[in-house]
């Protein structure tokens, strides 16, 4: 079975902390994934703008026994990569989410407000 962020958690749009490096840094990459199967991944097209492709991941799935909430800023990477957030969306707040890891070592936040 295909991972669908959209069924997992009943939104439509959130945070995904991703491209974990030699140093264990994440990156936060604020994405919309509607009803979308699969995992989202940057592309750098020749001549557009950074874009989505969603790529099949049936190998992954979500490790329910690590489910947890909390907040938004204590669960993004504070000491990341570049960010992803074209929207500029306010990662640093004490929004209540819900957070979901994957076995891929990605980890989906779900802010509470956000849809």
């Amino acid at each position: 079975m295909t991972i669908n962020l959209h069924d997992i958690t009943g939104q439509e749009s959130g945070i995904i902390l991703v491209e974990m490096d030699e140093r264990g840094r994440r990156m936060n990459m604020v994405a919309n994934w509607g009803d979308k199967d699969g995992l989202p991944y940057l592309v750098e097209p020749m001549l557009e703008p950074f874009s989505f492709v969603f790529l099949q991941s049936e190998d992954v799935h979500v490790e329910t026994e690590r489910i947890h909430s909390g907040t938004l800023n204590d669960e993004i990477a504070h000491d990341g990569l570049e960010d992803w957030n074209p929207l500029d969306d306010d990662l640093e707040s004490d929004e209540p989410c819900d957070v979901y890891p994957l076995s891929n070592g990605w980890i989906v936040v779900a802010p509470k407000e956000w849809n």
